[in-house]
């Protein structure tokens, strides 16, 4: 790796993250609420965004950015200090993880009496194994993407650590998706054609086909500590390509052609990924005016206060879906009113935000304070510590002054902000998928 990759350079800090985060999340969550009756703007955008399916794009771009800024941060270390922390790694994913996400978990298991076997595969992360083979509805269904986060901590820090440097950029830029791509293929086929939602599920929801949109963003992190970015045409060239792949697997899977739904998704899993590929790079790499323009619109404080809640987000918003009778299973496609939706969504993000003054930002300091050398001032987390999960770690300090000035600024700016976010980022999945 060169020279320019320094361990002890200053990593840039990308703030517009934290306010992807807070839109991603946003269209995420809207993809569970339901159809309404009285409002044709949200059926219309609810409609729309069936086909445009950005609510899938935005799950692989979390995907990639996580595996962009756990790169980076394990690749510093590594050129710092020659090694890597595996405790402290690992204790500060557990410290950012695992208090509200087993919190949900057990306040769950008596809301809704869980069975043996999803409880298990919750507490052990691999829900992701097993909900493809128990398709009901489940209010901590949406906790799949989670699963794969956490296994993919489990051994990435080795892989970082064990891979020469100059084998880096093939592992994480080819072998690792090639061999993703791969997998998908090889379960679609193992299953084949009788069970193809089987098929479909496990392909969509595997840790092996999700490394490849998690490996590009690592190969990215790579890039940057080798100084080559990836920008300019290049990335438009990776969305226009991407765009004319899922419109022939769109067209190949409705014309019978694809008729398994695991290649139909190992295809559409190869398009989301080149597109979250050419949005990260576009976000880091860029100085031109679309990536000035994206910035700005994404460093706005309303955002970046969303994003800071959006790991609570993300964990709350179904069981309270399922706690209303406002998900599809209850439903069985049954519109409501805007009224409930509007409860369901302020339920959520009220118990966000006492999560996080209550929960995320005391332990945020102990972080702060376990990775401070003696004697200096304990490190802020860096933006990028990202993961679905969270949808990941806070971008700046816990003292969260975005937070204080956007979402507490004042009753209206907070009322006009959530009604614009409504109106923009309602999303709900066209069949089987689940974000």
């Amino acid at each position: 790796m060169s020279s320019s990759g320094d361990g002890h350079k200053r990593l840039e800090k990308f703030p517009a993250f934290d306010g992807f985060r807070g839109i991603g999340v946003l269209i995420v969550v809207f993809s569970h609420f339901p159809d309404v009756v009285d409002s044709g703007l949200y059926s219309v955008a609810w409609k729309l965004n069936q086909v445009s399916r950005i609510g899938y794009v935005a799950l692989d771009i979390f995907f990639v950015i996580s595996g962009f800024f756990i790169t980076r941060l394990l690749l510093r270390e590594r050129l710092k200090t020659g090694r890597i922390s595996f405790s402290t790694f690992y204790a500060r994913r557990a410290l950012r993880i695992f208090p509200i996400y087993y919190l949900t978990i057990f306040v769950c298991y008596f809301l809704f009496n869980f069975g043996a076997w999803d409880t298990l595969s919750l507490l052990t992360y691999t829900f992701n194994f097993y909900h493809p083979f128990h398709p009901a509805p489940h209010p901590l269904e949406h906790t799949w993407s989670l699963s794969v986060e956490e296994q993919f901590y489990f051994f990435w820090p080795l892989l970082i650590l064990l891979v020469p440097p100059r084998w880096l950029p093939m592992v994480t830029g080819r072998v690792i998706p090639l061999l993703a791509l791969a997998s998908g293929v090889a379960m679609a086929l193992s299953i084949g054609s009788s069970n193809s939602a089987l098929s479909g599920d496990i392909v969509y929801m595997s840790i092996s086909t999700r490394m490849l949109s998690l490996s590009l963003g690592g190969w990215l992190a790579v890039r940057e500590f080798e100084n080559r970015p990836l920008r300019g045409w290049p990335c438009l060239v990776l969305v226009v390509v991407a765009l004319v792949i899922l419109l022939l697997d769109r067209v190949g899977r409705e014309s019978g052609i694809i008729a398994s739904q695991g290649i139909y998704w190992t295809i559409a899993l190869l398009a989301y990924a080149m597109v979250s590929v050419a949005f990260v790079s576009t976000m880091v790499f860029d100085k031109g005016v679309v990536q000035r323009w994206t910035t700005a619109f994404l460093s706005m404080p309303i955002l970046r206060g969303l994003g800071q809640i959006s790991y609570a987000l993300y964990l709350y918003h179904l069981p309270v879906l399922f706690l209303l009778g406002l998900h599809d299973g209850a439903l069985a496609g049954v519109k409501v009113t805007v009224a409930q939706t509007a409860v369901a969504l302020g339920i959520t993000i009220a118990l966000a935000i006492v999560s996080f003054y209550a929960i995320e930002h005391p332990l945020q300091s102990m972080r702060e304070k376990m990775t401070g050398a003696p004697g200096q001032r304990p490190r802020k987390a860096e933006p990028a510590e990202v993961s679905v999960s969270g949808l990941g770690e806070a971008a700046t300090a816990a003292r969260a002054p975005a937070w204080r000035l956007g979402v507490v600024a004042g009753p209206l700016e907070r009322a006009g902000a959530f009604l614009s976010a409504f109106a923009s980022t309602i999303w709900s999945p066209p069949d089987d998928r689940k974000k």
